[in-house]
């Protein structure tokens, strides 16, 4: 089998199954409780904050909250961190489904909600953006590198600029996509909150992370016990947690090797479909201002979902965009593509994590042309 969908999950790194046997079966003890094991176990879970800023490269006085997902910490973002019960909430039109359907939510809670537009690659027309920044802004919410295309936003950039129109508001980043695979320092920026995810870097599954910057106090999400500077109440998941951090600190040590591999494998991707496929095939990830190993291109005659499976027969996996809206009906992102017609139906997301081999890519692309040669006998008219 040939893996390649790493953007809607990775295999977790075997030393992370050391954590949960640890943690999960010998020191099982509940952190909060008053014995000294269980203070033993809270170290854990502070030794692994700390990594995990570390990683971020946060200043002092910088918090780390743990949530179950970065889906639960992008709606934490959004929904405990507005600082005023009316206002103009802005997200980029290719937000995650997290982001864009919480956002949604606000609007019909009474918030107004505005759509920054993107460009045909993915990443968001910064003039516009700032375009829709008034004094009634509460909140922006921008991805660092986008789920679908591999676009890069300078989120830096943006962050500061958005709080020079507009100093009250609340800036947001998902960094899903980026962590680790891009160089990130947030000390000295004006982001406020950054979510990661521990199963997109070879991680546990059920395991995220919400960074608050400083002087950033959320309300409180879940009531209870008072965990999570009473942000996020019940026990912490502390194997998943201590898995989080051992796969941060291997996976900081592999992020340059990692770039450069996928960074060479995209471009062997692009022109493969340049040269075989022609104007049958429309490239939406731009390698010059994309990152990670994201490449996602759409054909304008074979519906994506039939591609995808035929490519699973010959025992290669990739996907069709995220996986947390590509089993649904909707046409959000084909549209802030600008991808019409057949194409709106016939994309294809090729996730790499840099650990694949020359051998791999040419397989993939062989494979490819064999699936698109049947495929095109039932090609729509």
């Amino acid at each position: 089998m040939i893996y390649l969908d790493n953007a809607a999950t990775t295999a977790m790194y075997p030393e992370c199954l050391d954590d949960f046997r640890k943690y999960g079966v010998d020191d099982f003890f509940n952190p909060s409780a008053y014995y000294a094991p269980a203070g033993v176990n809270a170290h854990v879970v502070a030794a692994a904050r700390k990594t995990i800023l570390s990683a971020l490269g946060a200043p002092d006085g910088a918090n780390l909250l743990f949530t179950a997902s970065g889906s639960e910490s992008d709606n934490i973002a959004l929904r405990c961190c507005l600082k005023r019960k009316k206002g103009t909430v802005i997200v980029s039109a290719l937000e995650h489904a997290a982001v864009f359907n919480t956002a949604k939510a606000l609007e019909a809670e009474g918030y107004a909600l505005k759509v920054a537009e993107c460009d045909r690659s993915g990443a968001v027309i910064e003039d516009r953006l700032y375009d829709l920044i008034d004094e009634d802004t509460v909140l922006v919410s921008v991805m660092h590198v986008c789920n679908e295309t591999g676009a890069l936003n300078d989120v830096k950039r943006i962050a500061a600029e958005v709080k020079r129109r507009c100093p009250r508001c609340v800036f947001h980043s998902d960094g899903v996509q980026a962590f680790l695979k891009v160089p990130m320092t947030l000390a000295g920026s004006a982001i406020d909150l950054y979510t990661v995810s521990a199963h997109k870097v070879h991680g546990p599954k059920g395991v995220g992370a919400l960074y608050l910057a400083p002087g950033v106090n959320p309300s409180t999400f879940v009531y209870g016990g008072g965990q999570e500077s009473n942000l996020r109440s019940g026990t912490e998941n502390v194997p998943g947690i201590a898995a989080f951090a051992t796969a941060v600190e291997k996976g900081k040590g592999l992020r340059a090797q990692k770039a450069e591999v996928c960074a060479a494998h995209k471009c062997a991707i692009d022109a493969f479909l340049r040269a075989n496929f022609g104007e049958k095939v429309r490239i939406t990830t731009d390698i010059e201002r994309s990152a990670g190993g994201i490449f996602h291109f759409a054909f304008a005659d074979v519906r994506g979902e039939v591609m995808v499976h035929s490519l699973e027969k010959k025992g290669i996996l990739v996907g069709t965009g995220s996986a947390c809206s590509s089993k649904k009906a909707q046409k959000r992102i084909p549209d802030a593509l600008g991808l019409k017609g057949g194409y709106a139906e016939g994309a294809i997301r090729v996730s790499l994590d840099g650990t694949e081999s020359e051998e791999d890519i040419a397989a993939f692309c062989d494979a490819l042309a064999d699936c698109r040669k049947v495929l095109e006998k039932y090609a729509r008219i």
